[in-house]
């Protein structure tokens, strides 16, 4: 069964194809993405004529000046326009206050709580706009879902009723109803709505899962085995983990140890999936009869459909806003749905919401097999926010629950470097050394990562020793030929296979504005500044921020008789952020001055290499 997984996304995608066929769009869900942003000063200030705005670290948005509507409507919009979801609700939770009637925000709000898995949030504005007789998709399944939640099951059927979209029709409500009925004990009409999903070979399994679970927790199980049993039997290639773990637990606590194993371990080829079976094998044998089911409630069950059309819709098409709105929803139904946390937390990475990910990642159980994987995650988000104190301590009580983690030891070595401090990222790269095995490709990125801050604390040496073992390790990756190849050309050593590597990784990454910057300097090198002048251009459109490639730019500029463009390059090198640290800064400030730029001419000997630049001053210009 090593392809029992793929297979599964395969019948998944076939169900998107039903899905697509009864929609080109997903009801009428009115998800905006932001076309622009506002641009903050140095200080992290944006002001208007009437209001102040500040950036704060964790990069959300807060409003100071008049208490004005239109000031509250001008803040929520900004930080709405940045995808500061919380901040935003907060301002058009004000504009609401003072302007209840307005229809587009009162939209915007619900929308922004629905996305966020905030569902009893969401509902008193979803309700809103329904009284308002403005009766679309979203607030209806809002106010379904909320009602479900309280346990009023007839009021959640009745609002779905009226949806007619294919979608809702087909799959979406029936599910709802089936779950309703559940909840009221209601057997028949509970499997009836099951069965009234639209038919489609793709779908049967799910059919057949959700009428077991109905079965289980009506506490019918012999009904429930007869589902289970076939899906194992007819339909194996189809069972996810989820399905594999909740089946296991039903047989478990029938007293059935064997079959629970049995199944397990039919799946126990697959390697990668040897983690998650091993945890599932674990519950089996620690599990008793009198244990807790996993779907013990018609909340948990419907979080589980509403999950399973979520993942099809993540799918289909690329509908990430729609999946965000199901699996949100999944979550606020069961709290204790850890995949669905971790699923919803993938999203809204994926949108660059990374403090509200962090938020669904910090919910992982510390018992559970994910905590690990969720833990890593928020330090990376962190990271990127820029948020390295707080990463830090993360990593820090992390490593007292496992003190010798390598990949731990590296992420706390790289925010040390990312806070300028490389003696410090240098000792603690040290100790992760320490902790991998001889010849361990997986661990070229930690000999990478110290040869930037050997680098960068001027050690020429270590930094091409360690270069050399990543360059080894990666089988010769692109950055790790760019920096050992850019590094040999500023210091003009091994010339020819310095230019060698950097054309190596310009073939493998032609659009990454680090190497395209190394190769344009090799032409400045070279003194062909024109050629220089094209690839630094085009660097400097990928990586507009980047201080280092700015001034290469100018200095091209400088011996392409472009002498006034050369000066604003360096000027704006000079402001730029990024790669700032490793500028010198008097040098450009003297070349601004009084033109003081020099290049020492170098020449290439190599008649392969000679070759393959003359064909790369040839290369389309749209490459």
């Amino acid at each position: 069964m090593k392809k029992f997984m793929i297979r599964f996304i395969c019948a998944v995608i076939a169900v998107c194809a039903t899905v697509l066929a009864c929609s080109h769009k997903f009801g009428d869900f009115p998800f905006k993405r932001a076309e622009h942003d506002y641009h903050f000063d140095e200080s992290g200030y944006l002001k208007t004529d009437n209001f102040i705005f500040k950036k704060n670290d964790d990069q959300s948005i807060s409003y100071y000046g008049t208490n004005s509507l239109y000031g509250a409507y001008l803040a929520g919009r900004v930080a709405h326009l940045r995808q500061d979801f919380d901040q935003a609700s907060e301002y058009y939770k004000i504009v609401l206050a003072k302007d209840p009637d307005n229809e587009s925000v009162n939209r915007s709000t619900y929308v922004i709580y629905a996305l966020l898995g905030d569902i009893d949030k969401a509902a008193p504005y979803a309700q809103k706009e329904i009284d308002d007789g403005k009766k679309q998709t979203l607030a209806p399944l809002i106010i379904a879902i909320n009602d479900f939640a309280n346990g009023e099951y007839a009021k959640s059927r009745q609002e779905v009723k009226e949806l007619k979209d294919n979608v809702f029709k087909n799959i979406v409500t029936p599910l709802i109803n089936a779950w309703a009925y559940a909840g009221e004990k209601n057997e028949a009409e509970a499997v009836k709505s099951v069965d009234s999903v639209v038919k489609d070979p793709a779908l049967t399994t799910l059919k057949m899962f959700h009428k077991g679970l109905i079965y289980d927790y009506l506490g019918n199980k012999k009904k429930a085995d007869e589902c289970f049993a076939d899906i194992v039997k007819n339909h194996a290639t189809d069972v996810t983990f989820r399905f594999l773990e909740i089946i296991t637990d039903f047989y478990v606590r029938s007293g059935d140890k064997a079959m629970a194993r049995q199944i397990s371990h039919h799946y126990n080829d697959n390697s990668m999936l040897a983690v998650l079976l091993a945890e599932i094998d674990k519950k089996i044998e620690a599990g008793q009869t009198d244990q807790k089911a996993i779907i013990d409630s018609p909340q948990k069950g419907l979080a589980e459909a509403l999950f399973n059309v979520g993942t099809i819709y993540r799918i289909a098409n690329g509908n990430t806003e729609s999946a965000q709105v199901y699996i949100a929803a999944s979550s606020f139904l069961n709290p204790e749905y850890e995949i669905a946390k971790i699923a919803l937390a993938n999203i809204l990475e994926e949108r660059g919401l990374l403090k509200e990910a962090n938020r669904y990642y910090e919910q992982v159980n510390q018992n559970s097999g994910s905590y690990f994987i969720a833990r890593i995650k928020i330090i990376e988000n962190l990271n990127s926010m820029k948020d390295y104190k707080r990463a830090e301590q993360n990593i820090k009580s992390l490593l007292r629950e496992y003190p010798n983690n390598t990949q731990l030891l590296s992420n706390l070595g790289n925010i040390a470097a990312s806070m300028n401090n490389h003696k410090e990222a240098i000792r603690i790269y040290q100790r992760a050394l320490k902790t991998i095995k001889p010849n361990d490709v997986n661990n070229w990125p930690i000999f990478y990562s110290a040869a930037v801050s050997y680098d960068h604390l001027g050690d020429k040496k270590r930094t091409e020793e360690n270069l050399l073992e990543a360059l080894r390790l990666s089988d010769r990756h692109p950055n790790v030929l760019n920096y050992l190849g850019y590094t040999w050309l500023i210091n003009d050593k091994n010339i020819n296979e310095a230019v060698s590597m950097i054309i190596e990784a310009f073939r493998q990454y032609p659009y990454e504005g680090h190497v395209v910057d190394s190769l344009g300097w090799v032409f400045y090198r070279l003194g062909e500044y024109d050629k220089a002048v094209e690839f630094l251009e085009r660097a400097s459109d990928m990586n507009p921020a980047n201080a280092v490639i700015n001034d290469h730019l100018g200095d091209a500029y400088w011996f392409a008789g472009r002498k006034n463009e050369a000066v604003f390059q360096w000027q704006h090198a000079l402001v730029l952020k990024e790669d700032s640290e490793t500028l010198h800064k008097p040098l450009i400030r003297a070349k601004i001055a009084d033109g003081s730029v020099e290049n020492k001419v170098l020449k290439i000997t190599d008649p392969k290499v000679k070759q393959d630049l003359d064909d790369l001053k040839n290369i389309d210009a749209e490459w």
